[in-house]
């Protein structure tokens, strides 16, 4: 009953963490970081404006998820 409320906060996270990793963290942090071509992509700044994107999305479907009915485990709460 409450797997739609579940998916979309899953989704919401996920969304948010993605847009994290597009955002520019500098140069020198890792070296194994520099020797991946999508984070030095990333710290060059061309995935910002996706990052943002997908940093707001997820934020939003996570906060749609509280209005979803549905029964909260209660060994969680």
């Amino acid at each position: 009953m409450g797997r739609p409320k579940l998916l979309l906060r899953i989704a919401g996270v996920v969304s948010a963490a993605v847009g994290l990793g597009c955002l520019p963290v500098g140069y020198g942090v890792n070296p194994q970081r520099d020797m991946s071509l999508f984070e030095n992509l990333a710290d060059t700044g061309i995935f910002v404006k996706l990052g943002l994107i997908l940093i707001v999305a997820g934020a939003v479907m996570f906060g749609a998820s509280w209005f979803l009915p549905g029964e909260e485990p209660e060994d969680l709460l």
